[in-house]
């Protein structure tokens, strides 16, 4: 079915890095000169990505397989100023262009909104999963809460999976065999099912035992357990309406994660972590703990209505449901019981549902593209958290948290665009979000009664009344205002956008009234950039630099060792460069760059009312660099493909306080492969290696200096393996 908002999209342009890896993935490079277009929907109707005035990074799933991408979080590879932020895959927070939540409590979410065919996921407990069958995934910077909505700040990033929409069979089977023990199968098939109904399954299993190596004769950790599946329906309900229905669960069975590398550390004059040099460092991915492990279930159904009015009128009905249970157990000291006799236990238990509708109306004139549209969400959470130690004492201490949380939001959106003349467009967009949130919180701790009875209750313990801080009635406004400028060569545009994001709450066994709730944030975001195709095609450069103005950002830090977010301005500024090129009929180039210079006004450290001043934004780094090259070559009647791909991350720090200890050098990763596919497509065969440099690097940094130590997550270091696929059908 036609889509009538759609912009006609111009020959002769070549792919962002999404094409250019298309090409180079395609079973016959070498009759190519210029690359295809790669088509993204980042304002809510299809585009030209090279059309569209927003730094967008866009993988389609050919590419996404070349990468040897297998999981939700490996888009970071190759999208510039894209970082992850991660101690379990049970919880995830992205960080784009610096901005991330930091905080690791439950009860948040993002400035950088995930979304899952065009439907809003709400927990960062649902983010990390296995990535299958997967049509695209689009990476948008800077704030997208016009179109969006408020809890878009940072970016966007969009999974699309493949739906249901081709007649003929068709389908695959791939399975991989890795180092630590790492093992999967995946596959889908698809087709007609009769003249007006199509459908199309897929799955996929994974286990591994985990890269962090046990030395006290525990199982090791950071591996996995697990399975998907997911099914699609489309429907001809009319000549004018297709009706699709996406089904998807997933289970993560006792999982080995909940580990961590503890350092020695004391906490300097103004409260910050600083390692001990009298203790020499714990190695890297070592665990000398008990372990721990995380399960999780998750469903979701996700049904779209489109209706063609006529050519230029389009109405479409988005419906989603998402439940999640999850519980997760740490080994929080690091080391084991049986041996030192302490232990520091953490644990948490999440049970989370949500459900959304979205209506939108498009349409478009000669020289005018318009749409409105109205949205709900709305999320119910139950939480709970237990901290069971005796670091301080003989006496075991146990504190338990029980939050519950309700949240609800509504919006009305609209966005324009409007071509001057020839050159010029004038883009417009204005978004209503209203946010209603209520929030209860009970915490035992025995603390304060080392007495009592294994047989009796801990008595309750709430220190405050936050009876006139438990709600949240919230209304703003997100904007854009935007001027494109289209010549042969490319688009310039220069675009300001207005960002929102709610404000929440940090609960704990240590409530301090005035820090218990946080303010919403505010983000006035300037960019200047612009797409550029030379060469004849050949190549392409997309460049932008943006300014972010921040009023009360939210900040995480953690006050008398317990999490909390605070509000301060902020600024930040950088920018991006992408470079593809293709120099001859076997190669393929990429290039890209990403710069951050952030300065956050203070954050508080672990000392009660003490500051540490103008600090940086946690996972900025200074700048990276990311690269892929790749040459092809006929061989036996298919194609062998050798492709190398790596990052450099400069200096970051890995906390927002800006502790020494969380200060992360910089680093280069790099993955290499071979592959042969057959002439046909049919068969491929892929030999790999992951991180080939053996970097030590970490993906995670607490700050408890206060009480002697940090927490410590490594990425994992060197690992090869194998993959075999074969795809059938078209």
């Amino acid at each position: 079915m036609k889509n009538p908002t759609q912009k006609t999209i111009r020959p002769g342009r070549i792919t962002p890095i999404a094409a250019a890896l298309a090409l180079a993935l395609s079973p016959a490079i070498t009759t190519a000169a210029v690359l295809e277009e790669v088509v993204v929907t980042a304002n809510k109707r299809e585009q030209n990505m090279q059309d569209v005035g927003i730094s967008v990074s866009a993988f389609s799933g050919e590419q996404m397989d070349a990468l040897g991408a297998t999981n939700t979080t490996d888009i970071i590879q190759q999208v510039p100023g894209l970082q992850l932020q991660s101690f379990t895959p049970a919880f995830t927070a992205f960080n784009l262009r610096g901005i991330s939540q930091n905080n690791f409590q439950d009860v948040l979410e993002a400035p950088v909104a995930v979304y899952v065919n065009d439907a809003y996921v709400g927990s960062m407990n649902a983010i990390n999963g296995q990535l299958f069958d997967v049509e695209r995934v689009e990476v948008l910077r800077g704030p997208q809460g016009t179109l969006f909505g408020r809890n878009a700040t940072g970016g966007l990033i969009h999974y699309v999976t493949k739906n249901a929409n081709e007649d003929e069979l068709n389908g695959y089977v791939k399975t991989s065999i890795a180092e630590f023990n790492k093992y999967s199968l995946e596959g889908a098939i698809g087709g007609a099912l009769s003249d007006k109904a199509r459908g199309r399954i897929a799955a996929r299993w994974e286990k591994s035992d985990g890269y962090v190596e046990n030395e006290v004769g525990a199982r090791d950790s950071q591996g996995a357990d697990g399975y998907a599946l997911r099914a699609a329906l489309q429907f001809d309900v009319s000549d004018d309406v297709t009706a699709d229905i996406i089904a998807a669960y997933s289970k993560d069975d006792d999982v080995p994660t909940g580990t961590y590398v503890v350092q020695a550390a004391f906490a300097d004059s103004i409260g910050l972590g600083v390692n001990d040099p009298s203790v020499p460092d714990a190695p890297a991915n070592k665990d000398f703990s008990d372990g721990g492990y995380y399960d999780r279930d998750s469903s979701s159904v996700t049904a779209k209505v489109v209706w063609a009015i006529d050519d230029s009128l389009e109405f479409t009905s988005i419906t989603n449901t998402l439940a999640l249970d999850k519980f997760y157990l740490e080994d929080a000291d690091g080391s084991p019981t049986a041996v030192t006799g302490a232990f520091f236990e953490f644990s948490t238990a999440a049970d989370y549902s949500q459900w959304s509708q979205e209506f939108r109306l498009s349409g478009e004139g000669d020289n005018f593209r318009w749409q409105t549209g109205l949205y709900y969400l709305d999320i119910e959470g139950d939480y709970q958290t237990i901290v069971d130690e005796n670091l301080f004492g003989p006496v075991p201490n146990k504190a338990i948290t029980t939050t519950q949380l309700n949240s609800s939001n509504w919006s009305v959106f609209g966005q324009g665009e409007l071509d001057l003349n020839d050159s010029l467009t004038l883009i417009a967009g204005l978004r209503w979000s209203q946010d209603d949130k209520d929030i209860s919180i009970l915490t035992t701790d025995d603390t304060s009664n080392p007495d009592f009875s294994d047989d009796g209750l801990p008595p309750v313990v709430q220190p405050q009344d936050i009876s006139g801080v438990n709600t949240i009635d919230y209304g703003d406004y997100a904007a854009r205002l935007q001027l494109n400028y289209t010549t042969e060569a490319g688009l310039f545009f220069a675009a300001y956008n207005r960002g929102i994001k709610g404000g929440n709450w940090s609960p704990g066994r240590a409530i301090q009234i005035e820090n218990f709730r946080h303010d919403e944030e505010v983000l006035h975001s300037y960019e200047l950039g612009t797409k550029l195709t030379l060469l004849n095609g050949l190549a392409r450069l997309n460049a932008t630099v943006f300014y972010y103005d921040y009023q009360d950002y939210q900040q995480f830090s953690l006050l008398d060792a317990t999490p909390q977010v605070v509000n301060r301005d902020a600024t930040n500024r950088g920018g991006e460069v992408e470079l593809f090129l293709t120099p001859g009929d076997h190669w393929d180039i990429v290039l890209g760059v990403s710069v951050i210079d952030s300065e956050v006004d203070s954050a508080p450290t672990a000392f009660p009312g003490v500051e540490h001043f103008n600090v940086e934004f946690p996972n900025a780094p200074d700048v990276s660099f990311n690269t892929l090259v790749r040459y092809g070559w006929e061989v036996a009647g298919g194609e062998v493909a050798l492709q190398f791909d790596g990052v450099y991350t400069g200096e970051q720090f890995l906390e927002g306080t800006n502790n020494p200890a969380s200060k992360e050098d910089s680093y280069f990763v790099g993955n290499a492969s071979v592959s042969y596919t057959s002439n046909e497509g049919g068969w491929k065969v892929a030999a790999w290696l992951k991180n080939f440099t053996d970097e030590e690097y970490r993906l995670y940094h607490l700050d408890l200096a206060v009480v002697g130590f940090t927490q410590e997550v490594y990425a994992p270091p060197r690992w090869a393996g194998v993959t075999f696929s074969y795809n059938f059908g078209d």
